[in-house]
């Protein structure tokens, strides 16, 4: 596959997934289904707009709940992120509700410099000194782009962690970026391959983790500009 592909197919295809509960953990087994992925983010991250005020927005957050609707029906819905579950080791995944309390009380006493903030790095930053034990640089993330939102700030750079952070990795193994952007905390848009223009810095950080399966089947690059480490 050539990466322009597969930019494509993440700009078209539908984007889908399946709760078994809400965030109140009552089961509503219910399937969402977005239009294209730019429609999820759109959704997603569109409730946090809707919020009264900044308090509500640091709680909701930090707690990764947002607001869907499927089918007339509204649901709150914990972001798998941050929901709790069991894996198939057994071991418990997620964030608790006692870790993102603490962070929201941290967030809460800084509420002032979040609202003065203009830039979604200062944002990142304060979050980042607010968060606990537990909180773990994507929830770090989510919660940063989940109030920026709220604020209409949007993030210039491409956030590096899990799932986008293995997707970069790819790009990287097969010559689309230097050796050794992987493992940067960030990447400026400058730094990766120019068809990936089309999409936003954070658009990018859902697509590298997305579609990191498909990254797997893509060309090796050609261009001897850049390094390349297939192994």
């Amino acid at each position: 596959m050539t990466l322009d592909q597969i930019i494509q197919e993440y700009q078209t295809e539908e984007y889908q997934f399946f709760k078994y509960r809400d965030r109140e953990g009552k089961e509503i087994k219910t399937h969402f289904v977005f239009e294209t992925h730019k429609d999820y983010l759109d959704k997603y991250l569109g409730f946090y707009k809707t919020l009264d005020d900044l308090t509500e927005v640091i709680v909701m957050a930090s707690d990764g709940v947002f607001k869907l609707t499927n089918q007339g029906v509204q649901h709150f819905i914990r972001h798998s992120h941050q929901e709790v579950f069991i894996d198939k080791e057994g071991n418990q995944r997620g964030v608790s509700p006692e870790i993102t309390k603490a962070v929201r009380n941290n967030l809460v006493k800084r509420i002032q410099e979040i609202m003065n903030s203009d830039s979604f790095d200062q944002i990142f930053e304060i979050v980042t000194e607010c968060k606990v034990k537990g909180f773990g640089e994507l929830s770090i993330y989510d919660t940063s782009l989940r109030i920026s939102s709220f604020l209409s700030i949007e993030p210039e750079k491409v956030y590096l962690h899990a799932g986008a952070r293995k997707g970069i990795q790819i790009l990287e193994e097969k010559g689309y970026v230097n050796r050794g952007i992987s493992q940067q905390k960030w990447v400026e848009m400058k730094d990766l391959p120019e068809e990936l223009n089309v999409l936003t810095p954070k658009e990018v950080e859902h697509f590298s983790c997305s579609k990191k399966d498909q990254l797997e089947k893509l060309f090796p690059h050609k261009s001897t500009g850049r390094m390349i480490n297939l192994f």
